[in-house]
Parts: C-alpha cells; structure tokens; sequence
C-alpha cells in the first residue's frame, strides 16, 4: 500500500497539493481562520519550492531548442536576451503601470492555458482562443473570489487612477456576472474546439484541477494562488519540460534536472531581495507583496517565450 501511495504521488505530484488544500482548509475549519504567518509560509514554500525552480529551467529548454535546429547555444547570448527582456518589461512597468498590468494578465493567462492543456493542437487557432479563455477563467477565478484581497495589491502596483477606480468598482459589483461569462464564454469555445480536433484529456487530471480550484476560493488570497501557480503550474511545467528534455536525453532524471534548476533560482531570489531592499529604500508607498508580484511579472516574460518556442 506504501509503495502504491509514492508511485503515484511520483507520477502526479499535484496530489500532494490536493492534500495540502485539504489541510489547510481543516485547520482553517478548526482555527476560524488562517494566520497571516501561515499564509505567509505557504505562499513562500511554494513560490521557492516550485513557482521559481521551473522558471530556472529556461536556460536547458533554450539549449534543446537550439540542438534540435543545429543551432549554436551560448549561456551568455541567452543570459543578456533574457535580462533585456525583463529590462524592457521594468522599464514598461515604470513608465505605463496599467498598461504593463494588462500585459501580465495576458501573458499570464496564455502561459496557463498554453501548459494546462498541452495536449491540444498546435497553430490551431480555434485551440489558441481557447487556452486563451481558459487561462483568462482560471485567473479570473482566483483572483475574483479574492477581490477585497486583490483590491489593494492593485492599487499598490498601479496608483489610484480615476479609470482604474471605475473599473475596480465595475468588477466588484459584477463578480458573479464576470466569472459566468468567462465560464459559458471558455465552455462554448471548448465544445467548438472538440468537434473540430477531438483530444482526449485525462479525467483524474481535471478532477485534481477542480478541487485545487474550488479550495482556493476558501482560502485567503496568498495560499489560494501559491497552491495553484506552485502547487499546480509550476509542477505541470515541470513535467512538461521533463519530457521536452528526454527526448534527446532519455536516461535523464528528473533529480537532475531540479538541481539545474538551482543556481538560476538562487540567482532569481537574490534579485528578488534586491529589489525588494531597493523598494524599500526609495519607494513612496512599500509594499512587499505587490513588488513580488511585479518581479513574478518580469520572469514570466521571458519565461513564457521560451516555453513558447518549446511548444
């Protein structure tokens, strides 16, 4: 029974944040709430422990890539592609806050849909609109059964613009509203999409998904998206890549393949301690976890374009 129990949390690791979610909704239960220090660790523990790592695999994706093309592969071309990328996003951020708010839904709905439903269809256009709307509910999800939560983190990294108000309070009336027509919107897409390429997705999978999802929304804001971004895409990801990268290397465990991962996320948590000191000293209003947010922001980018081309 033991073995049976670790090979298939070997096989889908993601069970052990079904069981997370079911801990700390129990403890939520028996305690009436969560403290912020236990929300604080989880979403840290999750953040550090996968959230970052598969962020910190680009530099081996890179590398396969330019294998399979007979290309020439220098960590140094691909270290200053990366670190202009996020230069140009910074300065994006510093210039057009709302604006580059909007960019980090976008690409951050896309990244989701593109890795949750891997198995559809490449350059297929009625499949892209629909990771697209997929990514959008997920997002919406998360963030919209937390929207008193959201509300000041927002404002934080985007200033109290007049339109920005209109709109919070626009979203705020109409959560409800929003998230059905997100639902209907990606349901009907979906149903469009099967009966022109019928794929076949995994039932356990989805049936994971969903618990992870609807704990979330009975969690605070800071567990619910660590347990999906850290406990559910990020492990994904992981796999994913894992494949991508035996192709090519079939003895290739995935044991190595996270301690690879290593330098680039000590290097990555560094410049988070950076810019958060930085923030800190010459920011007018500080505040630590709309700052993360921004940073998580400056690594998609570049991250979602090389998962991309791996695609």
């Amino acid at each position: 029974m033991k073995v049976q129990v670790i090979n298939i949390l070997q096989r889908n690791p993601t069970w052990l944040t079904v069981l997370l979610c079911f801990i700390l909704l129990i403890w939520q239960f028996f305690a009436t709430a969560l403290s912020v220090n236990v929300q604080i660790i989880i979403f840290i523990s999750l953040i550090l422990l996968t959230g970052i790592p598969h962020g910190a695999l680009d530099h081996l994706i890179q590398e396969a890539i330019y294998k399979k093309l007979n290309k020439t592969y220098h960590l140094r071309n691909f270290l200053l592609k990366y670190l202009l990328i996020m230069a140009i996003y910074a300065l994006v951020w510093y210039l057009f806050s709302g604006l580059s708010l909007l960019i980090f839904l976008v690409i951050s709905a896309w990244h989701f849909g593109e890795t949750d439903l891997e198995k559809v269809p490449k350059g297929v256009l009625i499949w892209s609109f629909t990771k697209l709307i997929y990514g959008f509910y997920i997002l919406s999800f998360i963030l919209l059964t937390h929207v008193d939560e959201v509300k000041p983190i927002v404002f934080k990294m985007v200033g109290t613009q007049s339109n920005l108000i209109e709109s919070w309070s626009f979203i705020e009336m109409n959560v409800k509203p929003i998230l059905y027509l997100l639902g209907l919107s990606f349901t009907t897409i979906f149903i469009i999409a099967q009966s022109q390429y019928l794929i076949n997705f995994e039932k356990e999978r989805m049936f994971r998904l969903l618990i992870i999802l609807v704990s979330s929304a009975y969690l605070p804001l800071l567990p619910a998206f660590a347990l999906y971004f850290g406990g559910w895409h990020a492990l994904c990801a992981f796999d994913n890549i894992y494949g991508y990268l035996r192709e090519d290397a079939p003895n290739l465990s995935f044991k190595y393949i996270y301690l690879k991962s290593l330098p680039f996320t000590i290097l990555a948590i560094v410049s988070l301690c950076v810019f958060l000191w930085y923030c800190n000293v010459f920011a007018a209003s500080f505040d630590p976890f709309s700052i993360l947010f921004i940073f998580i922001s400056l690594i998609t980018l570049p991250h979602l374009v090389i998962t991309h081309q791996m695609k």
